[in-house]
């Protein structure tokens, strides 16, 4: 066997240890998705690092940059954004609410109609969005190994994979996280400066502005839209939030974990540039024609798979929770561990059916963005508000046939059109239950005379 397949046996055991080891002492499904709520600001920072910098940020980016040069960095750069309005806007607010999933925050403050439909677009997404790491992570073995050995392993990573995160819940979750984000910037840090030291000229040269001519100013306000409110907005984010201290932890962990991002974001772009004209820009680093040494290379793609890794673990249990909470509307932590077996099995298997991250990306954020994110950022912005729960309901119904809609006809259109209706609906609900409350208290006073 080769050095990197040793490595990845080694990282399977470790995954597995660290992550089942203390997660069955959990009785309760809040405990077991929060990880009882007492998670500090590195902890969480570092596991925030690993679930953003997943498929999408590696092998995803590096086709991206085929496409349209060092504009690709904005993939992560509009994360940056929408991670520091998180931790400056939303997560003191929801933290604060004891709401322990996103459609929980829901629920208290439009109602349970709206919990349910929520938790339906997230349910069905997310298990895309955790598709598209498994479809990377199959992807990146078949081109470093190839072969029986790439479906071997494979196979056992992903079985790794959703043992440890049904068994160990939030708290394997985020332990796992934290060795798998030390890990991918440490493998790809250590590419980029092979790198500068080796190829200082052709690193001179790169370009320093993150704008071209096929992505420009009207592209990235597009992008920040549809992929950075999904950082101000999101399941995983929330998740996170939900696992810190408290508000003030949130709010650091999201100001720590904004760096990193930013950080990963230019090497693996500065990383894919300098490698343009292979099939794949990062994962033809490993290549058997590559110039990195061979320890470096094998660094990097044990950075590569511990970024498919940390982002598929945490995205699963969010899918879990969510269908066994808010869907069903029931407790039972056996359930969340069935759960998330079964989705991890189905977003496994698609693997060997689609090969396009981004696009499974981009097919779950149209829906769950109008649909969801962007009437709730209404009401959580600052502080947590409630809103008619009638009007706020429809305006998200529209604005995810919208999503649905745009992503269908390949019309992006209509999924702005969906937000800008949903966030409307979400004002007016807001202003429709705000008048109702003013009206009833002078009615209150006057009944306490009475």
């Amino acid at each position: 066997m080769t050095l990197l397949t040793w490595l990845i046996l080694v990282y399977l055991a470790v995954l597995l240890w660290f992550g089942i080891r203390g997660g069955s002492q959990d009785r309760e499904i809040k405990n077991l998705l929060t990880a009882g709520g007492a998670t500090g600001a590195l902890l969480c920072a570092l596991s925030l690092a690993s679930t953003i910098i997943g498929g999408s940020a590696t092998l995803g980016m590096g086709a991206l940059t085929q496409r349209i040069g060092p504009a690709a960095f904005w993939w992560l750069g509009v994360g940056v954004i929408g991670l520091f309005l998180h931790g400056l806007l939303v997560a003191p607010a929801i933290r604060a609410s004891g709401a322990v999933t996103l459609p929980d925050v829901i629920r208290k403050l439009v109602g349970v109609a709206a919990e349910k439909w929520a938790a339906l677009i997230i349910a069905v997404s997310w298990v895309a969005v955790t598709a598209a790491q498994f479809t990377a992570l199959h992807a990146l073995l078949g081109s470093v190994t190839g072969g029986r050995a790439a479906e071997i392993l494979y196979i056992l990573l992903a079985a790794a994979i959703v043992l440890h995160t049904a068994l160990g819940g939030q708290r394997g979750v985020i332990r796992t996280d934290a060795m798998q984000a030390v890990l991918l910037i440490g493998g790809f840090s250590a590419a980029a400066l092979w790198c500068v030291w080796e190829r200082p000229a052709e690193v001179a040269a790169l370009p320093a502005i993150p704008f071209t001519e096929k992505f420009g100013l009207l592209d990235w306000t597009k992008m920040l839209l549809l992929v950075g409110i999904t950082y101000v907005i999101g399941p995983d984010m929330f998740s996170r939030t939900f696992a810190a201290r408290d508000g003030m932890t949130a709010r650091r962990a999201a100001w720590i974990a904004a760096p990193l991002i930013a950080f990963f974001g230019v090497v693996v772009t500065m990383l894919a540039l300098l490698n343009l004209d292979a099939k794949q820009p990062i994962s033809d680093w490993l290549s058997a024609s590559s110039p990195l040494p061979e320890v470096l290379a094998a660094m990097l793609a044990l950075g590569l798979v511990s970024a498919l890794s940390g982002s598929a673990d945490t995205v699963l249990l969010s899918a879990a929770g969510i269908v066994e909470k808010d869907v069903l509307g029931r407790d039972r932590v056996r359930a969340v561990r069935l759960w998330t077996a079964l989705f991890g099995t189905l977003a496994a298997s698609c693997a060997w059916i689609s090969g396009d991250i981004i696009g499974l990306l981009l097919t779950a954020y149209s829906l769950f963005v109008p649909g969801v994110a962007a009437p709730l950022l209404v009401l959580v912005v600052g502080r947590c508000r409630h809103a008619d729960p009638k009007i706020w309901l429809a305006g998200a119904v529209l604005g995810g046939v919208g999503g649905l809609v745009g992503n269908l006809a390949g019309e992006s259109l209509w999924t702005f059109a969906g937000m800008g209706v949903s966030t409307a609906a979400a004002l007016w609900a807001v202003r429709v239950s705000s008048a109702g409350k003013s009206a009833e208290a002078p009615r209150a006073q006057t009944c306490a005379r009475m």
